[in-house]
């Protein structure tokens, strides 16, 4: 009724009040029944709204496992793999991710650079620059894992 009322009708404000609220009563979203459609559903939405995050993520991750896959055939291929085995191999692609991760730590913290980037160029648009201490928490743990796979090997 209050959707339907012409710009130039006035409503008391009580009336209108109780009209909103029965308006956002009675406008819930239906229910989808099949629970495929509804996981699909929330996915699809979940991926539009954090892209930028996704494929940054996808990146370092992507970085980080052909750095240590690099590594671990490099090795694979040398004597010390005839001594040691495996663990030389994960040992060398574990401080390989180290290396990148301990290089790339302190940009996203980097103030300056980060506000320069966002403002001054182009990457803006498809960079989370205002996700940055999350994403030097995911690089943080990376070095956790990076460590426990050198010290371990």
């Amino acid at each position: 009724m209050l959707l339907l009322q012409a710009p130039n009708q006035s409503v008391r404000i009580g009336d209108s009040r109780i009209l909103s609220q029965m308006l956002s009563q009675k406008l819930k979203p239906a229910k989808e029944t099949n629970p495929l459609v509804r996981w699909s559903e929330k996915i699809k939405y979940f991926i539009l709204d954090n892209w930028q995050r996704l494929w940054i993520m996808m990146l370092w991750l992507g970085i980080c496992c052909g750095l240590f896959a690099y590594k671990f055939i490099q090795y694979k291929n040398k004597a010390a793999y005839d001594v040691m085995g495996y663990c030389v191999c994960v040992a060398k692609g574990g401080a390989e991710t180290l290396k990148f991760n301990m290089a790339l730590i302190l940009l996203p913290v980097c103030r300056n650079t980060i506000t320069w980037l966002r403002n001054k160029t182009k990457l803006g648009t498809v960079v989370p620059f205002d996700d940055n201490l999350n994403f030097h928490k995911v690089i943080a743990s990376g070095i956790v894992v990076g460590v426990l796979l050198h010290a371990g090997a």
